[in-house]
């Protein structure tokens, strides 16, 4: 007898579980640190560690301004105002509007506490019961999540295989129906293996079906990319009235919160109004606000110019140093994620731990988060790290791997990838 769905996610689960309580056991996930330093190194039972799990790429996130910022609104405001947006809100929120619609260039935006939030504000309430839903299948969790709630009223949801834009082109036109909608869903920037979406193909494709609309989530791709960092999807595509972005803030932006933005005001307002989270959940707090100001005055200014070529030369630099010691990457995408196959689970762990011995934090990964037997070690960079960071960092990678699994070269051709 076949397991039915609820069976298969039971058995998921334990699996993930397991997983998860070796690592910890090993001391390679849920680190316990006292100090972040420079935002580089991380002070962990007396030793320092150098980290490459950090998501906030301009190093922002200890930055003495934004830290001002939520000092100041902290003293002005204290460290909660608890109402919900649709009651009452803070100054701060109208004026963050009005600075992101100048970072993205969108008509409206809105200002979720968290992009998962956002998420499930937005989609239930734009998805109408006879529109149909595409996924890319390695969208986020926060993505898919959402999907399972549109799924439950009744929506048709489809998954396509990650990035494939003829079975999308196909699968569009299968379900293009008069007066009915169809939903893409993605992300920009993927979080695992660091690759980017086909964005200037999807809005092609937007092009020829009038019926397609687009929701990215570039929560990766936003601040450190494009101009005054509206990120990776609104530097491929242009705005239209079907097309929804969402980022979080929580990562390259250095604050904390989220933003939707919106191709029309009508789907704005619609998505305030009725967008269940935005009604109930609690408020963007005091001191994320006024980080949030100081960040936006950051990337509004000329010097996120600056910042945004330094993470550039950054990517390139690694680019090159992992192609040097041929590590087995999974995406050669020119962004500031990585993922390294190792191969077996327990081979990652023992990787893993090694790096950890050596003083370099990277984040283990497994099945349920890439395939099974694809097991590998995502790390992030900084505009904290330093170059020489990075190259002992991958240096001791390559070392141990060959060490643990043996010959992986995988043969780059660094002049292809420079093209």
């Amino acid at each position: 007898m076949r397991a039915g769905p609820a069976t298969q996610h039971s058995a998921l689960l334990r699996r993930f579980e397991r997983n998860a309580l070796m690592a910890e056991d090993l001391g390679i996930t849920g680190v316990v640190f006292d100090d972040v330093g420079d935002g580089a190194t991380l002070r962990v039972g007396g030793r320092t560690i150098v980290n490459f799990g950090n998501c906030s790429y301009l190093g922002l996130n200890v930055d003495g301004r934004l830290k001002k910022g939520a000092i100041e609104a902290t003293e002005r405001y204290g460290p909660l105002y608890s109402s919900s947006q649709t009651y009452s809100r803070l100054e701060l929120y109208d004026l963050l509007k009005d600075r992101f619609r100048q970072i993205t260039g969108a008509p409206a935006v809105l200002l979720p506490p968290t992009t998962t939030l956002g998420h499930l504000a937005c989609l239930p309430a734009l998805v109408g019961p006879e529109d149909s839903l595409i996924i890319d299948s390695h969208s986020h969790a926060s993505l898919q999540l959402t999907t399972q709630v549109l799924a439950g009223r009744g929506i048709e949801i489809v998954a396509v295989p990650h990035n494939d834009m003829e079975t999308l082109s196909d699968t569009v036109a299968r379900l293009e129906r008069p007066g009915r909608a169809i939903w893409y869903v993605a992300d920009g920037l993927y979080s695992m293996y660091g690759d980017l979406a086909p964005a200037a193909e999807v809005a092609r494709l937007m092009d020829r079906h009038p019926s397609l609309h687009c929701y990215f989530d570039d929560a990766h791709g936003f601040s450190w990319f494009g101009l005054h960092g509206r990120g990776f999807v609104l530097d491929q595509v242009e705005w239209s009235d079907r097309l929804v972005v969402a980022a979080g803030l929580a990562k390259s932006f250095g604050s904390g919160g989220a933003v939707l933005a919106f191709g029309d005001d009508r789907s704005a307002r619609r998505v305030r109004l009725v967008g269940g989270p935005m009604n109930f959940s609690g408020p963007i707090h005091p001191p994320t606000l006024g980080a949030m100001m100081a960040s936006a005055d950051i990337h509004l200014s000329a010097e996120h110019v600056d910042l945004r070529h330094r993470m550039l030369r950054q990517i390139d630099f690694v680019t090159a140093t992992l192609a040097r010691h041929g590590l087995p990457v999974v995406s050669w995408d020119r962004t500031p994620i990585w993922l390294v196959r190792v191969g077996t689970f327990d081979d990652m762990l023992e990787v893993a731990r090694r790096l950890v011995n050596d003083g370099f934090y990277l984040n283990p990964s497994a099945f349920p988060l890439v395939p099974v037997g694809l097991a590998g070690l995502r790390f992030t960079h900084t505009l904290a790290n330093t170059y020489a960071q990075i190259e002992d960092m991958i240096a001791a990678f390559a070392a141990h791997l060959g060490e643990v699994v043996g010959d992986f070269d995988s043969e780059v051709d660094l002049a292809a990838l420079e093209r």
